[in-house]
């Protein structure tokens, strides 16, 4: 009786281990093609306010940029 309880001990502390290295394996593990995020939007200051806005959101005129029309109006108005 001692011996197989000896065993089923170890069984379990086998299976722990294998446990923890398979998890440690898949959390280094990197993903396979593309991330789906993505790429970065490059990033413009409103002339008006300040606000960041990504590029291809902003209101151009000439070679300054805004973050929405209202500002565009405002900034060249006054």
């Amino acid at each position: 009786m001692g011996q197989l309880i000896r065993i089923l001990i170890l069984l379990a502390a086998l299976w722990l281990v294998l446990h923890f290295v398979r998890r440690a394996l898949r959390r280094h593990q990197r993903p396979d093609g593309d991330t789906s995020s993505p790429a970065p939007a490059h990033m413009v200051a409103c002339a008006l306010c300040g606000t960041h806005v990504p590029e291809s959101e902003a209101v151009r005129v000439g070679n300054r940029t805004y973050c929405c029309e209202a500002h565009r109006r405002s900034g060249e108005s006054g």
